[in-house]
């Protein structure tokens, strides 16, 4: 089948999106493209489709995460350490954003998964600086840079087998590449806070931010009930903030911690009660309001990996036509020297809306590249490619936990680190027509 036809139906999907139509509605009308084109049996349609929901719904461990943070966010846990911080940095709430991004990153790096981190950091930075899209796209740069080059994450995994190197030896070849984005997706978060301050959620998304000052979410008008995190003392303040940063040490460092003990001790059902058990020390929760507080936390990602499952349901009938694979195909078409940027082009777009797997997308191109003979570094950079594109990515996780912790909807992180992740993506292009 032409190629043209066959990536029609994707087509459809992302100029519905950009016409801002709703994403089920997109992926409804891809899928019925995708089946005209394709003839895909009917009896195939409910397989594919509940695949699709049975996969994000089976993501379970970021939901564990989201809730606890809920729970911490209820007890005051997020808005004290917002109110440390900002205390520490004497008001400096750009280098608190550029520091979670990195911190961010290293957890990425070192658990192998995205999500589960910004499930905690993310509600951080935005109780302190709102929905900036810098940050929110800083942190989206940086976490798809480290879990491209984990050594703990099925992305490298595939990469490394496919380029015939041994895991950390590709691990290793790849940390200056994975340094250069970290620092990028810092660089760019540190930089919208302090050109354009923070963005409160009422405020309008315009130029008139750039004449903030560069102050904390904290310095909202708070009602009579709520308690003054601002004036509490550094000792009782640094108590509240307890349950958030031992929470953000567990999920950073668990893995590590467990590995060097050789016992499983922090896991997310043993992280999930010891918080618990530790809110309701430090903050004004009952033991049953902070188990309220959990499963009520639990409802806003829920309901968004249930959206994002139907949507991928129908991108899996687009799949199911050969679609990606075409587009991956076209690197093999191409001469010598442009492989590996027509390759990492591939990636990127396939990235879109296969963005659930990524490393699914790289089998679909890693073939290719192994068998022209190309090296770990040249593949590692598709891989980055791969994760770059995630993170635009309607039925990605991080994206999900991004909209979580900020509080937008879907399409408005996607829009807000489209145009960032483009650039991060343009600079990456670049370097690969200097890598044989």
């Amino acid at each position: 089948m032409d190629v043209l036809l066959l990536i029609l139906p994707l087509l459809v999907v992302i100029a519905l999106i950009v016409l801002r139509q709703h994403m089920l509605v997109a992926g409804v009308a891809g899928a019925l493209v995708a089946i005209i084109i394709g003839a895909v049996p009917l009896g195939e349609l409910p397989d594919l489709f509940l695949g699709g929901v049975g996969q994000m719904l089976g993501i379970t461990v970021p939901v564990v995460y989201a809730a606890t943070a809920a729970m911490i966010a209820k007890a005051g846990g997020v808005k004290a350490m917002v109110a440390l911080a900002h205390r520490s940095l004497a008001g400096k709430v750009s280098i608190l954003v550029g520091i979670m991004v990195i911190i961010q990153a290293l957890a990425t790096y070192m658990a192998g998964l995205g999500a589960g981190n910004t499930m905690v950091t993310a509600p951080l930075v935005a109780a302190a600086v709102g929905s900036v899209p810098h940050v929110i796209a800083g942190m989206a740069i940086a976490t798809a840079a480290a879990f491209t080059t984990s050594p703990a994450s099925t992305e490298t995994a595939v990469t490394a087998e496919w380029a015939d190197v041994p895991i950390m030896e590709h691990v290793a070849n790849m940390q200056p590449y994975a340094l250069l984005f970290i620092l990028i997706g810092a660089g760019i978060a540190f930089y919208g806070v302090a050109r354009h301050g923070v963005l409160l959620k009422d405020q309008p998304e315009d130029d008139e931010t750039e004449d903030q000052d560069e102050t904390s979410a904290l310095d909202e008008e708070t009602s009579p009930d709520e308690e003054d995190f601002g004036a509490m003392p550094t000792g009782p303040l640094t108590l509240r903030a307890l349950p958030f940063l031992l929470f953000l040490i567990m999920v950073a460092f668990g893995s590590p911690i467990n590995n060097l003990l050789d016992v499983a001790l922090f896991t997310p059902p043993t992280i999930l009660v010891l918080t618990v058990v530790i809110t309701f020390l430090v903050s004004r929760l009952t033991l049953d309001e902070a188990s309220d507080a959990v499963v009520d936390g639990g409802r806003f990602i829920l309901v968004t990996l249930f959206k994002v499952g139907m949507f991928l349901g129908f991108i899996n009938m687009i799949g199911e036509i050969g679609t990606f694979e075409a587009i991956a195909g076209l690197a093999g078409q191409m001469p010598a020297q442009l492989v590996l940027p027509v390759a990492a082009v591939a990636g990127f777009v396939v990235a879109w809306p296969a963005g659930a797997f990524a490393a699914g997308v790289m089998t679909l191109i890693f073939p290719t590249l192994a068998e022209i003979g190309f090296t770990s570094v040249s593949m590692g950079l598709v891989a980055i490619a791969v994760g770059l594109g995630t993170q635009i990515s309607p039925v990605q996780i991080n994206v999900a936990a991004l909209s979580y912790g900020f509080r937008e909807e879907i399409v408005d992180i996607i829009r807000h680190n489209l145009r960032f992740v483009l650039g991060a993506f343009v600079l990456l292009l670049i370097i690969t027509f200097f890598v044989g």
